[in-house]
């Protein structure tokens, strides 16, 4: 069990030690070892959460006031569920790192 974990970890941490090589090192042999995809750490995108109505309002739910007789007394708001369009990707104002990225960034001082 152990060993299938460890494979695992091997291959998503080679594509970014061999992106790191790339960049930093003047050998030409870990130049020549090179991925097939080189990973960036940063996420530059996001989906977003929130919904498009079909008035082109955007919110996170939408609600309708229904009436439940007829002189129009009683009300109730009930949740809109059809018609909604997913906002769909958005862009991050800055860069953030991404959530399986394998690095510690910062150790804690010891005291």
């Amino acid at each position: 069990m152990g060993q299938t974990a460890s494979n695992v970890a091997k291959k998503v941490v080679s594509p970014i030690t061999s992106f790191y090589s790339q960049t930093h090192s003047d050998s030409s042999d870990l130049c020549k070892r090179s991925a097939k995809y080189p990973i960036t750490p940063y996420v530059f995108k996001r989906r977003g959460s929130m919904y498009f109505d079909e008035d082109g309002d955007l919110a996170h739910e939408f609600y309708e006031e229904i009436f439940l007789d007829r002189q129009g007394k009683k009300r109730v708001m009930r949740k809109q569920e059809r018609n909604l369009i997913a906002q769909g990707e958005i862009e991050l104002p800055f860069p953030r790192l991404h959530v399986d990225f394998p690095v510690v960034i910062c150790e804690a001082p010891d005291m």
